[in-house]
């Protein structure tokens, strides 16, 4: 490594971002806005971080550089991402933006050096994309990427930058940011054309939101960002676009070859792809037994039965010797809810949990019996082995969320509700509750649809945040987990109401 490539994490000054104005032509070589130029930083803060960006695991270089005197060097060892950001107002002209930049490699491996845009409205998430398995990997030379987003109307901030994962050390240089206007572009072919119409017809047929939207607004919109498409797969940025414009802020369109590697392997997030997690459990405070419950996506059916009985099997380890539970979704960003169901299932109970709520009134219940996740009358999922059943159906449970708690997850967390003797705990959850269905396209590509609110056993609907029974404190990087807030007061619950003793107490 160059000893000037620092590891920590700074935060520059966004003032300069721009070095220059300059007239860009874009796709086909059309005229397109003017551009926002980031010239091979060298407008430079101080001796390692380049002006305007955020930096983590990363500085300038001035032994290496496409043009100019500096880039910006990323390392990363495998075990932390290195990166490079930057945020700023989406007051740009034209109803698009594209974030390009060379890129050159040296020894990437497990993993890749990727460009990323997002666009985040008053609400949260409006729009995120990655290069995810199209980066640069090993060694390679200079390489210019680029990666595209849409502008809503309602966009308050918009972040780029560049990500490398894995291990190995990457250059960027020639940072371009432009804005551009799709009237400018051909309309789409007939094929582009014909799969953004095929998608909005499922989107108004199922969509929870569906009387809300002025579809032939939305209509028009899309088939503006469809413009320049030549092809399915580059309709899908319009086909996002009008599922964030739908406003549920849950829908998603995941493409076919990211669709077809998510059948065939599972995945602790379907959006990022990130690898597998296996839940784990610990015994805390002498005998209260804590799960916890990771996400889970994708996989062969074999892949999440297995899931769903490795979760029986920890509930088993633990339920003779535990006076209550603690249940751990902080972490659990969602994913494929019937594993998940199928598998924690004793702790909920047996009967049912709660109630898909459909848009014209119509509810389906969400049950777990006997090891198996059933949504009305159909399974789901059944775990393959004699289901486990709690020694006391009745010992107390204690729920632990947080803002990252999200979709399935929080559809667990919401099954608890109503449970006798449970009690949740931390942060409000990240918002997307609702209940989804994932129709597959006519390329393979799936999309995720928001189909349904959640209504937990008590009665209530849910389709946004679920407020934990006791809001505390979220406080946790780098403590001990019977010293995190949230786990000390289920404790101090299980003790105070529940007689769970404390260990210094036998």
């Amino acid at each position: 490594m160059l000893s000037s490539c620092g590891v920590g994490r700074t935060r520059a000054p966004l003032s300069h971002f721009a070095v220059g104005l300059a007239l860009v032509a874009g796709l086909g070589g059309v005229p397109l806005a003017q551009a926002q130029h980031n010239g091979g930083f060298e407008l430079a803060a101080s001796a390692a971080a380049p002006a305007g960006w955020e930096t983590e695991r990363a500085a300038l270089d001035a032994a290496v550089a496409l043009r100019g005197a500096r880039s910006v060097r990323l390392d990363a060892d495998g075990s932390r991402a290195a990166r490079i950001a930057q945020h700023r107002p989406p007051d740009l002209p034209g109803n698009r933006v594209r974030f390009s930049a060379y890129l050159k490699t040296q020894d990437v491996r497990g993993g890749e050096a990727a460009l990323y845009i997002r666009v985040d409205g008053p609400a949260g998430l409006l729009y995120a994309d990655r290069l995810r398995e199209r980066g640069a990997t090993g060694t390679s030379g200079w390489t210019r990427y680029s990666v595209e987003a849409p502008l809503f109307p309602e966009a308050t901030r918009l972040s780029f930058g560049v990500v490398l994962d894995g291990a190995g050390s990457a250059w960027i240089d020639e940072a371009t940011l432009e804005s551009l206007d799709t009237a400018e572009l051909p309309p789409p072919s007939p094929a582009a054309a014909r799969y953004v119409e095929e998608a909005l017809d499922i989107m108004r047929r199922h969509s929870l939101h569906r009387g809300r939207v002025d579809w032939e607004a939305l209509r028009a919109e899309t088939l503006a960002q469809a413009r320049g498409a030549a092809t399915e797969t580059d309709a899908y940025l319009a086909v996002n676009y009008a599922l964030r414009r739908l406003g549920d802020g849950h829908s998603y369109l995941l493409g076919a070859s990211r669709s077809r590697a998510l059948s065939e392997a599972p995945v602790s997030n379907a959006r990022t792809g990130r690898p597998p997690l296996d839940p784990r459990t610990a015994m805390l405070d002498g005998e209260v037994a804590y799960l916890w419950l990771p996400g889970f996506a994708g996989g062969t059916p074999l892949h999440q039965v297995a899931f769903a009985n490795a979760l029986h099997d920890l509930i088993a380890a633990g339920d003779a010797t535990s006076c209550g539970w603690i249940v751990d979704l902080r972490d659990n960003r969602g994913g494929n809810l019937w594993p998940m169901l199928a598998g924690v299932g004793p702790l909920l109970g047996e009967g049912e949990l709660g109630a898909s709520v459909f848009p014209e009134g119509r509810t389906v219940a969400l049950s777990y019996i006997g090891g198996q996740a059933r949504l009305g009358e159909y399974t789901q999922l059944r775990v393959s082995r004699v289901p486990y059943r709690l020694a006391n159906a009745h010992k107390p449970v204690a729920v632990l969320t947080s803002d990252d708690t999200a979709s399935a997850g929080e559809v667990i967390a919401a099954a608890f509700r109503g449970r006798p003797n449970t009690l949740s705990f931390g942060e409000p959850t990240s918002g997307v509750s609702t209940g989804t269905r994932t129709f597959t396209l006519r390329d393979g590509a799936s999309m995720v649809l928001t189909v349904a609110a959640t209504r937990d056993r008590s009665g209530r609907v849910w389709s946004g945040p679920i407020t934990p029974d006791r809001l505390v404190d979220a406080e946790r990087a780098g403590l001990p987990l019977e010293d995190q807030p949230a786990v000390r007061a289920a404790l101090a619950w299980l003790r105070d109401e529940h007689a769970c003793p404390p260990a210094s107490a036998r």
